[in-house]
C-alpha cells in the first residue's frame, strides 16, 4: 500500500514538473547575448522565421529556425547546443564546426557537407549529406562512425 501511495505522489509530482514547461515565440533582441552574437557571425544576412523560448522548471533552452529549414538550438546561458540543416540536402555554415573536424571530414569524406552537428559535454556529433554519423571528443579528434 505504501509503494503506491509513493508511486502517486511521484506520478504527481512528476506531472506537475511538466504542467510547468512553457513554451513561448520571442524575438532576437531576447535572446542571450551569446546566442546572439552567433547568429550574427554564422547567419549574417538570415533573420529568423522564429525563435521558441521553452523554459522548464529546471533549464531553458531557446530553438531559432530559418527560412532555409536549417535550425539552431541554444542552451539557458546561449550557448550552441545543435545546427540542423533538416535533412541531407541542407549544409550548414562551415564556420560552425570546428578546424579539427572540418579538417578530418575534407581529408577523409571529400565531397561531402555537414548537414548536422551537435555538441555536449563528451564531444561531437555530425552528419554528412550521405548520411554518415561521425563522433569526435571534444578536441575534435575521430572517435567513431555510427550509423
Amino acid at each position: 500500500m505504501k509503494t503506491k501511495l509513493k508511486l502517486v505522489i511521484f506520478l504527481f509530482i512528476g506531472l506537475a514538473f511538466s504542467a510547468n514547461a512553457q513554451k513561448t515565440t520571442i524575438t532576437k533582441a531576447a535572446l542571450p547575448t551569446n546566442a546572439q552574437t552567433f547568429l550574427k557571425t554564422h547567419f549574417p544576412k538570415q533573420e529568423p522565421s522564429y525563435i521558441i523560448k521553452d523554459k522548464e522548471v529546471f533549464s531553458t533552452d531557446y530553438k531559432v529556425q530559418f527560412k532555409n529549414n536549417i535550425e539552431v538550438e541554444f542552451g539557458e546561458k546561449g550557448n550552441w547546443e545543435e545546427v540542423d540543416g533538416s535533412d541531407t540536402s541542407t549544409s550548414i555554415p562551415e564556420t560552425i564546426i570546428p578546424k579539427t573536424v572540418a579538417s578530418y571530414i575534407k581529408t577523409n569524406f571529400a565531397n561531402t557537407t555537414v548537414t548536422k552537428i551537435s555538441k555536449d559535454t563528451k564531444g561531437y556529433e555530425v552528419n554528412l549529406n550521405t548520411g554518415l554519423e561521425l563522433k569526435f571528443n571534444t578536441k575534435g579528434s575521430f572517435i567513431r562512425i555510427d550509423n
